[in-house]
């Protein structure tokens, strides 16, 4: 972790509020540095559930949930022994949504990525609660849903903009995850997206049906074994039916003697190829916006099935904070 910042470095308050965990940044502005991080695990649907525990009543809900917020300012506050109040709070991810603090509609498809057409609410800093702060919604399409990534997008074509020859092509930015985005990119504008429910389903697969047996997980994706097995996985879901290739899992354990560790990295591989297939094979520019280990095993992914396109890769942390800076500054919080 990084030393306290000086009192007089512009800083500010950064919140990557999820379904299942919470975390606050305080991040100095001129160079986007964490200086300190609390997190934990009262993610929105924990917050919501203890609100509805006590009564839900709508006129407590924002306090309720401020105070999951102010207990991480504290630890920050203890961390860095400098004051935060006063500092602008940018808030991202299902904070936004109908479990969260304040459900905000979503903002529509075309979506300018300079942040200017974002759908936000912005709340003034007050006597119970000294931070302004901007509540940032997601994004529809007709027949799509996201939040977080909005952020995540527009944070990621600050810190990769296409040049003047590559802006009237169209780029693709991937978001793996529970549930991975594949988000179109034209010019200056998101054009269109469409979700992936990868990790859902490995997570159901590898727990909850046939195959649980089957599979083990633990071990890194390293080795000449484990990364045979991805690869076969990957190379098997983007060339057949996925209902059908899914039981050679089993099957694999059953009559091959596969380890149960070598078919959890053929599982993974397995949905990842399926769910890369098409755009590996398109000629659009691809950028991966991710953290590890899945940054590296869709880096892998795109590799095996042979791209066509070459693959720009940015982390995802460093894309929020760049997307929730830009945020605070369009909405006037710095």
């Amino acid at each position: 972790m990084s030393p306290p910042a000086a009192a007089s470095v512009p800083r500010f308050l950064s919140c990557d509020w999820g379904t299942s965990a919470f975390r606050l940044r305080l991040v100095e502005v001129a160079t986007r540095r964490v200086i300190a991080e609390s997190r934990g695990d009262q993610g929105i649907a924990a917050t919501f559930a203890a609100w509805q525990a006590a009564g839900g009543q709508a006129e407590v809900r924002w306090s309720h949930f401020s105070r999951v917020i102010a207990h991480h300012l504290a630890t920050l506050t203890r961390e860095t022994a400098a004051s935060l109040a006063g500092l602008p709070l940018v808030i991202s991810g299902m904070a936004s949504s109908s479990l969260g603090l304040r459900e905000l509609a979503y903002g529509p498809l075309p979506l300018a990525l300079d942040s200017s057409a974002l759908a936000v609410e912005r709340v003034a800093a007050g006597d119970d609660f000294p931070h302004a702060l901007v509540l940032v919604s997601g994004v529809r399409s007709h027949d799509d849903v996201m939040r977080g990534e909005e952020t995540q997008l527009i944070g990621a074509c600050a810190l990769d903009p296409a040049d003047h020859a590559a802006a009237a092509r169209t780029r693709v930015f991937v978001f793996p995850g529970t549930h991975s985005k594949h988000v179109e990119v034209r010019g200056a504008h998101a054009v269109a997206f469409q979700t992936f429910m990868t990790g859902e389903f490995f997570a159901l697969l590898s727990t909850q049906s046939v195959l649980a047996n089957s599979v083990a997980s633990g071990s890194p994706l390293s080795g000449p074994e484990h990364l045979a097995s991805f690869d076969h996985g990957v190379r098997a879901g983007a060339a057949d039916n996925l209902l059908h290739t899914a039981f050679r899992v089993r099957t694999r354990a059953l009559l091959d003697n596969s380890a149960p560790t070598e078919n959890y990295h053929y599982l993974s591989g397995l949905l990842i190829g399926a769910e890369l297939r098409e755009l590996a094979a398109q000629d659009a520019a691809i950028t991966l916006v991710g953290a590890d280990p899945l940054r590296a095993a869709y880096q892998r992914a795109f590799h095996v099935l042979g791209a066509r396109s070459p693959l720009a890769v940015l982390d995802a942390d460093d894309c929020l904070i760049a997307g929730q800076l830009m945020i605070a500054t369009r909405f006037g919080l710095l």
